[in-house]
C-alpha cells in the first residue's frame, strides 16, 4: 500500500510548482525574467554573482533551496563543475546557440549600424561563428573573432580561463581603430569594457534559447522523479547455511532497512528478500556498502551472494534481482559479489569491482539478426555474450555453456550446433580428462559472432 501512496504523491509532484535557481548577473536575470510566464508551475529564484568564480561560493546552497540549477552560461557551470559531479546536483546551463549569434548581429546591424569587419567578436567555439556567416551566404573575411573553445573540450581547463585576456583583447582592437564596437558572450568582460569607456554589446537573450533550456531541465528532473520511483528489490543468499543464526541475521536486516526506509519480507529459507525503492538504493554510497559487506561477512563468517533488481512492479522488481542474483554464481567464489539487472533488463556487475553492463534483452540488429537465424531469444543470445566475456573467449565445452545458462547439457548442445551451422560457433578441438572417460568437444565463437 505504502508503494501505491508514493506512486500517486510522485504523480502529484509533477504537477505542483518546480523551483528553478538562477545562477547568474543581475542583467541577466533581468534579460530573462519577462519569459517566466511560460512557466507557471516554476518559482525562479536568483542568486546573483558579479563574477562567474563566486557561483563556487553558493552552488550548494542554490541546489539545496531548489530542484534545478540553471547558470546563465558554460563558464559558471565549469567553475562548479566538481561540486555538481562530487554532490549529483540538477544543474545545466543556458547553451550559446546560432540563434543567440545571428539575433544579436542583426540587432547590431539594425541598431548600431556597424559592419562586421567592424566588430570584436568573443564567443564560447569560433565555428559556430564560421557556420552561421557561411549558412548566411556573409563572407568573413577580416573578421576578429576569439573563442574559449578550450574549456567546453576541457572543463579542468576552466582555471586557465583569464577574464582579462578577454577584456585586453577587445581593448586593443579598439583603440588600434581597428574595431568601433566589441560584442561579447561573459557578462564579466562586458561589465570590465563598459567601465573602460569601450563601446561594448552584450548577446541578446533569446527566449526561444531559454525556454528549450528550461524544458530540457524540466523533462530531466521528472524522468529522474520517475527512476527513482522503480521498485528495487534486493536478493541476499548466504553461502553458509545460517539456519541456527537465523533470528540474528533476519534482526539485522529489519534494523538495516528502517535505516534506509526499506522493508524486509518474512522468510523461513533463502534468499532473504528487501523491499526499497531505486531512489534510496542509488544514494547508497560504495564505501558505506564496502563497509557493510565487511561487518557482515565477519560477524557471520561467510560470505554472500546478492542481486539487485529494479522495476515498475514489484514482480518485474522481483524477477529482475532473481535474474541479478543468479547472474553472481557466474564469478568469484572467494569473495561477496553483488550484481543488478536494471528495468531494461540489462545486466550490471559486478558492482564494485568493474562496471559492465550486458543486455538480457536487446534492440541491437546483430544480436536480433543471431537470434533470428539460429531460432533463439535476444535475451539468451546476451547471456552467451556475457559467458564469452567471463571466459575470455577461449575454448569452452557445452558443459560449461550449460551450467552457465542453467541448462541441461543436451539443451546447450542443441543451442551450439545452431550457431555452428551459421558459422557463429567453430570446432576447436577436444579437452581429454585425467581419468578415464570420453574426450569432451570445445568450441570457440568465430569472427562473425563479434558483438
Amino acid at each position: 500500500m505504502s508503494l501505491i501512496i508514493r506512486i500517486f504523491d510522485l504523480l502529484e509532484r509533477l504537477k505542483i510548482m518546480q523551483t528553478v535557481a538562477i545562477l547568474g548577473s543581475l542583467f541577466f536575470w533581468n534579460n530573462i525574467k519577462e519569459h517566466f510566464a511560460v512557466f507557471p508551475h516554476v518559482q525562479f529564484i536568483h542568486f546573483p554573482y558579479t563574477h562567474p568564480e563566486q557561483c563556487v561560493d553558493f552552488i550548494e546552497e542554490a541546489a539545496s533551496q531548489s530542484d534545478i540549477v540553471l547558470f546563465a552560461g558554460s563558464i559558471p557551470y565549469y567553475y562548479c563543475y566538481e561540486k555538481i559531479k562530487a554532490s549529483s546536483i540538477q544543474a545545466t546551463y543556458l547553451p550559446f546557440d546560432e540563434l543567440t549569434l545571428a539575433l544579436s548581429l542583426l540587432s547590431l546591424h539594425h541598431h548600431e549600424r556597424v559592419e562586421l569587419s567592424e566588430l570584436s567578436i568573443d564567443l564560447p567555439k569560433m565555428s559556430s561563428f564560421y557556420q552561421v556567416m557561411k549558412e548566411a551566404g556573409i563572407a568573413s573575411t577580416d573578421v576578429h573573432v576569439k573563442d574559449y573553445a578550450l574549456v567546453h573540450e576541457k572543463p579542468e581547463k576552466i582555471a586557465n580561463l583569464n577574464m582579462a585576456d578577454y577584456v585586453q583583447y577587445h581593448k586593443e582592437l579598439y583603440e588600434s581603430g581597428k574595431t568601433k564596437l566589441a560584442l561579447t558572450s561573459l557578462h564579466a568582460v562586458f561589465i570590465e569594457l563598459e567601465q573602460l569607456g569601450i563601446p561594448a554589446k552584450y548577446m541578446v537573450e533569446s527566449k526561444q534559447t531559454f525556454t528549450a533550456a528550461v524544458t530540457r531541465a524540466l523533462d530531466a528532473y521528472h524522468h529522474k522523479l520517475l527512476a527513482s520511483s522503480q521498485v528495487a528489490v534486493v536478493s541476499i543468499h548466504c553461502q553458509e547455511n545460517l539456519l541456527h543464526l537465523h533470528p540474528v541475521f533476519q534482526s539485522k536486516l529489519e534494523t538495516l532497512s528502517a535505516r534506509l526506509h526499506a522493508k524486509v519480507m518474512p522468510a523461513q529459507q533463502e534468499p532473504y528478500l528487501i523491499i526499497s525503492t531505486r531512489g534510496v538504493i542509488e544514494k547508497l554510497e560504495p564505501s558505506y556498502l564496502r563497509s557493510l559487506k565487511e561487518q557482515y561477512e565477519q560477524q557471520f563468517g561467510t560470505i554472500f551472494r546478492v542481486g539487485v533488481g529494479y522495476g515498475y512492479s514489484l514482480h518485474e522488481a522481483e524477477a529482475h534481482s532473481s535474474q541479478a542474483l543468479f547472474f553472481t554464481t557466474k564469478y568469484s567464489e572467494t569473495s561477496t559479489i553483488m550484481c543488478l539487472v536494471d528495468e531494461q533488463n540489462r545486466l550490471h556487475g559486478p558492482l564494485f569491482e568493474n562496471n559492465n553492463k550486458v543486455a538480457l534483452s536487446s534492440n541491437n540488429r546483430h544480436i536480433l539478426e543471431i537470434a533470428e537465424k539460429v531460432k533463439m531469444s535476444a535475451k539468451n543470445i546476451n547471456v552467451m555474450k556475457q559467458f564469452m566475456l567471463v571466459t575470455n573467449n577461449r575454448p569452452f565445452s557445452a558443459a560449461e555453456l550449460a551450467d552457465y545458462m542453467n541448462l541441461s547439457r543436451r539443451s546447450a548442445e542443441r543451442i551450439i550446433n545452431r550457431l555452428i551451422e551459421q558459422n557463429y560457433f567453430t570446432l576447436a578441438g577436444e579437452e581429454h580428462p585425467y581419468h578415464q572417460g570420453r574426450p569432451r568437444k570445445l568450441y570457440k565463437a568465430t569472427t562473425k559472432w563479434e558483438i
